[in-house]
């Protein structure tokens, strides 16, 4: 196998262990990340993420990120991605968030979809740094996490020792520097597709910024989601309402992106 089959729609889930793409496929579930309370429905398109259908027309806002922009914990159209395309005009809500993904793995979706999706905005929530994705010995892809291990990197013997050694040479430099190096591969290619987006850094705790970067204030949460480790619906209508002032303020920045 070759990893670059992983650019593309084709072959390029979300973990090569668990937690496949084709598990979630045109399926409700609800259940999803630290939410188990079974109180929240999680509806995945054809593509398996969280949005609506590829196949409608209209005005289309991709939302790539981590469980932040998938919407632990609260309903379908709780979710900030929703809360904001119900602002615009025949919006169509792209959701490509995916939780305990990494920064990595935004880049690696926004390249492999965009094409497929031909998307009208692209807002963008990066997630903490210290999050990778690696590539295993067959080919297969599955996320890291330094602080929280689960699937290939706790279940097999190969991967609790890709786990122990990429902790030991982990630090906070290279961390910001591989999110550095995605925002600089997003940026490019954003701009040489002519198309509007919008960054959040909240959860990278540095004071880098463009033209490009709102956060919002999206870490001190106003209410909490029902596995009460994510922000709840009030605070996710709240940002996108902040999101949607900062997009019309800025339609300059934004090359006019509403006509």
């Amino acid at each position: 196998m070759k990893p670059l089959k992983y650019w593309k729609p084709e072959g390029f889930e979300i973990s090569s262990y668990k937690y496949s793409l084709n598990e979630r496929k045109n399926k409700t579930y609800t259940t999803s990340g630290s939410d188990n309370t079974g109180l929240c429905k999680y509806t995945y398109n054809e593509l398996g993420f969280r949005g609506d259908t590829i196949h409608k027309d209209g005005f289309k806002i991709m939302s790539i990120g981590c469980s932040f922009t998938e919407g632990v914990g609260v309903e379908n159209d709780e979710t900030w991605p929703a809360q904001f395309t119900k602002l615009i005009p025949n919006g169509i809500n792209m959701n490509f968030g995916t939780g305990g993904r990494s920064n990595d793995f935004i880049c690696r979706c926004l390249i492999s979809y965009f094409d497929l999706i031909k998307p009208d905005l692209v807002l963008i929530m990066y997630t903490f740094p210290h999050r990778r994705e690696i590539f295993t010995k067959e080919g297969g892809i599955e996320p890291y996490i330094p602080t929280s291990v689960w699937g290939y990197l706790y279940e097999t013997k190969a991967g609790k020792i890709i786990q122990k050694n990429l902790t030991d040479i982990q630090n906070d430099f290279s961390d910001l520097q591989n999110w550095y190096k995605n925002h600089l591969l997003i940026s490019n290619y954003l701009e040489n597709k002519n198309v509007s987006f919008i960054w959040n850094g909240t959860f990278l705790e540095t004071d880098y910024t463009d033209k490009n970067r709102f956060d919002g204030d999206y870490k001190n949460f106003i209410d909490f989601a029902v596995d009460n480790s994510h922000p709840g619906p009030k605070h996710n209508l709240e940002y996108s309402k902040k999101l949607y002032s900062y997009f019309i303020d800025n339609q300059q920045v934004m090359k006019n992106t509403l006509k």
